[in-house]
């Protein structure tokens, strides 16, 4: 059965175990040629592009847009012209993957460093907020389709190539309606139902515990103003922080690290994943290597990922492989939260707003600037004594840098 080609759930990335079908890009019967587009897969808030291994015709289409299913299982079946239905039937019979029948329920844990992948898009947003993926937005340029003047038919408002098709015919169907009592009811997106996933899975088998304190920061702001004086790239006090929580995980290693199954990974560098917002949510981009950035460095790989999320440009090598993240709050002036922790990485810190407050020093009352962290760690990996010296550690770092 030489001529006979699987189309499976490929594995991209060491800790993805499942994927979503986005959107079919062949129908069945369609002759396809070798390295062309057959189909979208989203996993882990990127869509990637699964490309026909070799000549052919799509002969089976085994499940259906909107589906998730586990790494190896079957999807369909690409072979050549000759060959018969018996002998696909008795391919997808004895395949070796996971039986198509299988349920797509599996629990997907966050991801984590990346093997190799093909070229990925998170599906970028097309005018006026919608979004579509490369092909789809390929195809609206290839028939002069403004994406902007398109209502998204496919999860989550996302623009499919039929809606250009029926856009280009001048047959585009009508944006969504609302139901009689006002209300519009939206399916959670395939991102969406992957991050509740995590959330749930992380809160119920992961062993939280949370450490809290507050650090006067008034030289850590003063740093900032002279840095900014002189900088070409404008630098945040959460780039400071970044800065400073990438040190604190050299003097303290044992919170550097990731927990997968039974085992603790011990990283060698600082990988710090900071929450980017975006319209369709949030993305725990990836800086890597930041114990070993200035501040500017810093500042300026913050400002590129954040413009690559927005235009849907994010790889799976930006998402993935944090040994530590940080939540920041402060701009919507929260106090105080705690965060759950994104696994596999073993803590995440949560920070507040930055305030003015009254303190005593020196036996006088006098006004800081103070902001509050809370520390989630993994209590299976990270003892509470290690957390204390860890952020123990973190204000030794912020109070050097301030003075």
């Amino acid at each position: 059965m030489s001529d006979i080609y699987p189309i499976a759930i490929p594995k991209w990335g060491i800790e993805m175990v499942e994927g979503t079908i986005n959107s079919w890009l062949k129908q069945p019967g369609d002759a396809v040629s070798k390295g062309e587009e057959i189909l979208e897969i989203e996993s882990d808030k990127i869509v990637n592009v699964w490309e026909a291994p070799a000549d052919g015709i799509l002969r089976r289409r085994l499940v259906e847009e909107g589906e998730a299913r586990r790494v190896g299982h079957l999807l369909g079946i690409i072979a050549a012209a000759d060959v018969d239905d018996a002998s696909i039937d008795a391919y997808i019979t004895d395949y070796a993957g996971v039986a198509t029948e299988e349920a797509p329920q599996a629990e997907e844990p966050a991801p984590a460093a990346a093997a190799s992948a093909p070229a990925a898009a998170a599906g970028a947003p097309a005018a006026g907020g919608r979004r579509a993926s490369p092909v789809v937005r390929r195809l609206a340029e290839e028939l002069g389709v403004d994406l902007g003047t398109v209502s998204g038919s496919g999860r989550n408002g996302r623009i499919t190539q039929e809606d250009v098709r029926a856009a280009a015919s001048g047959d585009a169907p009508a944006g969504p309606a609302s139901n009689d009592n006002g209300v519009q009811i939206t399916p959670f997106s395939a991102t969406r139902k992957t991050t509740a996933r995590r959330l749930v899975d992380a809160k119920q088998e992961i062993p939280h515990y949370y450490l809290s304190v507050e650090w006067e920061i008034d030289g850590l702001l003063r740093y900032r103003r002279a840095l900014n004086d002189k900088a070409s790239t404008r630098i945040s006090l959460n780039d400071l922080l970044v800065y400073c929580v990438a040190r604190a995980l050299l003097a303290e290693p044992r919170v550097n690290i990731n927990v997968i199954d039974d085992s603790v990974h011990q990283f060698q560098q600082a990988n710090i994943g900071v929450a980017i917002a975006t319209d369709d949510g949030l993305f725990p981009a990836t800086i890597r290597g930041a114990e070993n950035m200035a501040p500017e460095q810093i500042a300026a790989a913050t400002v590129e990922l954040a413009a690559r999320a927005k235009a849907g440009d994010l790889t799976r090598e930006d998402i993935s492989g944090a040994s530590f993240t940080l939540s920041n709050l402060g701009m919507f002036g929260i106090d105080q939260f705690t965060a759950i922790i994104n696994p596999p990485a073993g803590a995440i810190l949560a920070l507040g707003a930055a305030q003015e407050r009254p303190v005593a020093k020196d036996g006088e009352l006098a006004v800081a600037t103070v902001i509050n962290a809370t520390l989630s760690c993994d209590h299976r990996a990270i003892d509470g004594a290690v957390g204390a010296s860890f952020m123990a550690a973190l204000k030794r770092e912020i109070d050097a840098l301030g003075n």
